[in-house]
């Protein structure tokens, strides 16, 4: 046993080794040093896909199109050198290609830290196609294009849904669904698995049993379509992985309860890992084989549970496969996410009756264009309980456990102790434990917390607690999953005042996920419309909100437990000025924030957005500012301040949000040292975390220890 488990692993280490040094040090590694730009020959090898738009610093970098191409040669300076490898091509433009195309582009080559490709290249200008692909793959990809046409008529997140249940095509689904389906956990029903190989499989021998009456010309006949299926939902390395996984069920369930299929799934896992050692790295295949071992090992005792306690054996047969898939897949998926649903278990069995009917019809449909819409038609209904559970489940909460492998041991020991401990001992463990946790859990934000900092990264979001699940929110920073996390830990569930300062990306562009499953009150902006479009993007995201362009003067309250909470604007000024523009990300739209200061009671809050020195000093000169409590630091803590403004201010705690190794280096040693010396306390989001301030200025942070487990 010692030395098949030896022999395993350098064979294992052996392969992994071979394909990494020919994806580092090969022809193309050492030319793109020196001579980046290239025209390369490559074959396309998956489906070209729009990429979301990223903030790079405060701006935001457009969509781009990317797909995975095998190259066939590189010409450097009008020397051709044939050269076989995986390489990423990305493009601003549509890349109207299809799995199997040929083709031709020039651009630069570049490294890449995707470590399954050699390197990234970024097209310049237009892609000349060399061949089509063959027959089979066109005609494949003409179905999908069909189906998702087809799909698109359907319309809303059902009809968007159906193509990714089917096909495991998911660009039409909008973001704020994906988040939805992603923290339910029922995201693995649009990404072609194993189970939908078995549905397939399964209803093609129910099928045959009225053709062959042996189960030999069944079996081959099935396997050949499921080769056909594999051209239809693209033949990636994910698909393969299900297709192995789902052979190894099959097989399983042929031979019988009596065979021991775990040999089998061990002989899929090393046969995978050969051929493709980087899957060894990848979640994706990591929960396919603990999904596929969950069916096998669990699957049997659940089922037997349920037929004696619950229900009869064909719909325990139906519950017992999702329910042991997601057992063994949730220490993987904390490991990975860092959450725990608590309602992933419920969610996958109310929608466990409709998955099989979707995918049957919807492989029909795929395979009949003529009556595609009509099937369509039928299965909408279905893909709408998908709708509705991932909607009405996404509002329970999530235990928040921070991505790391003691979450999962966690897990797993509770799991155990069910399986194992009697119910006494397991009580005598588990109820301490759920109460420490709701403990810990709670010391951050604290009760009392009338300031919150998140931490977004690069970026700035900061919340007033008005009480009763309201706050006033000022900018959104760059990610609208930390936006939505930020406000979810802190259970804001109304937003009564939205301030955007300015419409820099990084205080602007998690706006998707502050908004998400939250009312707005009031939206305030500043005057000035640039950069475009983070603008448009904004407008249109508040399109019904009351969106109000607000100048110097502009003021609100609200009542909070703490008292009245007063906001007024002190800049912009109504008519523009303009200063020396300063190095960096567009002075003149850093001078356009909007500057607050919001008074909770006794406690004075200044946050001036990323004015820079001359606007700072302008609004010094305005005799407008007095002293403050707390000073958000403008443009997280670059050099750029105006330090006559901190001595009129004197605030006593200064918050800078600013993200772990920024290449900005924010915030600069000379802020740092410009607070600390007129004895300014300072909190940062990249050394504390999420930042906390209660009335008293007691201050909680929130770092991600592995021992910070939370509700949320």
């Amino acid at each position: 046993m010692v030395f098949v488990l030896i022999f395993a692993l350098l064979t294992g280490a052996t392969g992994s080794a071979i394909r990494e040094v020919s994806l580092t040090n090969n022809f193309l590694a050492h030319q793109m040093r020196s001579n980046p730009e290239m025209t390369i020959s490559a074959t396309v090898k998956s489906d070209p896909t729009w990429g979301s738009a990223k903030v790079i610093g405060a701006r935001l970098r457009a969509p781009s199109m990317s797909a995975l191409v095998s190259s066939q040669s590189v010409s450097i300076l009008g020397h051709l050198q044939k050269i076989h490898l995986p390489i990423r091509i990305t493009s601003n433009q549509a890349l109207v290609l299809i799995p199997g195309d040929r083709f031709e582009a020039t651009g630069r080559m570049t490294a890449t830290k995707e470590r399954k490709v050699a390197a990234l290249f970024v097209v310049h200008g237009q892609i000349r196609v060399l061949s089509r692909a063959n027959q089979l793959q066109q005609v494949a990809s003409a179905i999908r294009k069909n189906f998702r046409e087809q799909a698109g008529k359907i319309g809303g997140d059902s009809g968007a849904l159906i193509p990714g249940l089917v096909l495991g095509d998911t660009s039409m689904e909008s973001a704020g669904f994906i988040a939805k389906m992603r923290r339910v956990g029922l995201t693995h029903l649009t990404a072609v698995s194993g189970a939908n190989f078995a549905i397939v499989a399964a209803f093609i021998l129910w099928l045959l049993q009225w053709v062959f009456r042996r189960q030999g010309p069944r079996i081959l006949t099935t396997s050949f379509v499921l080769i056909g299926f594999i051209f239809l939902v693209r033949p990636s390395p994910s698909v393969l992985r299900a297709t192995v996984m789902s052979a190894v069920l099959l097989i399983a369930k042929l031979r019988g309860v009596r065979s021991n299929p775990i040999p089998s799934l061990g002989l899929a896992i090393a046969l995978l890992v050969l051929v493709d050692p980087f899957q060894a790295t990848d979640p994706g295949f990591a929960l396919s084989v603990s999904a596929t071992a969950g069916i096998l090992l669990l699957a049997p005792g659940i089922e037997e549970f349920l037929v004696e306690r619950f229900c009869g054996p064909k719909l325990a047969e139906l519950l017992a496969i999702p329910i042991s898939a997601t057992i063994m897949c949730t220490p993987i998926i904390i490991a990975i996410s860092g959450t725990l649903s608590i309602v992933s278990i419920p969610a996958n069995l109310l929608v466990a009756p409709v998955i099989a009917p979707i995918t049957v019809l919807g492989f029909i449909a795929a395979l009949f264009p003529p009556i595609t819409h009509l099937l369509l038609v039928l299965i909408n209904p279905l893909s709408k309980v998908i709708v509705l559970v991932a909607n009405k489940a996404a509002g329970f909460p999530v235990i928040s456990i921070s991505k790391s492998f003691v979450g999962a041991g966690i897990f797993l020991a509770v799991v155990l102790s069910i399986r194992y401990l009697r119910k006494k001992v397991l009580a005598l463990f588990l109820i301490p434990g759920l109460v420490i946790a709701h403990y810990l859990g709670g010391q951050w934000p604290g009760r009392d917390w009338q300031v919150v900092n998140c931490n977004v990264g690069q970026g700035d979001m900061l919340v007033i607690n008005l009480g009763s699940n309201q706050g006033i929110v000022i900018d959104v920073g760059p990610d609208s999953k930390l936006a939505d996390n930020c406000l979810t830990a802190i259970h804001v569930k109304k937003i009564a005042l939205l301030v955007l300062t300015h419409f820099h990306a990084d205080h602007v562009m998690g706006l998707t996920g502050a908004l998400y499953g939250r009312e707005v009150g009031a939206a305030w902006v500043t005057d000035y419309s640039k950069p475009q479009a983070e603008r448009e993007q904004v407008v249109s995201e508040l399109e019904k909100s009351n969106m109000q362009i607000v100048h110097q003067g502009s003021e609100v309250e609200f009542d909070s437990p703490r008292g009245r909470v007063n906001i007024k604007v002190l800049w912009p000024r109504l008519v523009p000025e303009n200063f020396a523009a300063l190095p960096g990300d567009g002075s003149s739209i850093n001078n356009s924030s909007v500057a607050l200061v919001i008074t909770i009671g006794k406690l004075r809050i200044f946050d001036p957005g990323d004015l820079e020195p001359p606007a700072q000093e302008a609004l010094l000169n305005s005799n407008q500012l007095n002293q403050v409590d707390i000073l958000k630091v403008a443009h997280h803590g670059s050099a750029y301040q105006f330090l006559p403004l901190l001595d009129r201010l004197h605030p006593k705690l200064a918050l800078i949000s600013v993200g772990v190794g920024n290449s900005y280096g924010h915030p600069a040693p000379s802020t740092i040292a410009a607070l600390t010396s007129r004895g300014i306390r300072v909190r940062r989001t990249d050394l504390d975390g999420a930042i906390s301030v209660d009335s008293a200025l007691r201050i909680r942070t929130k770092k991600n220890d592995w021992w910070n487990i939370s509700w949320g």
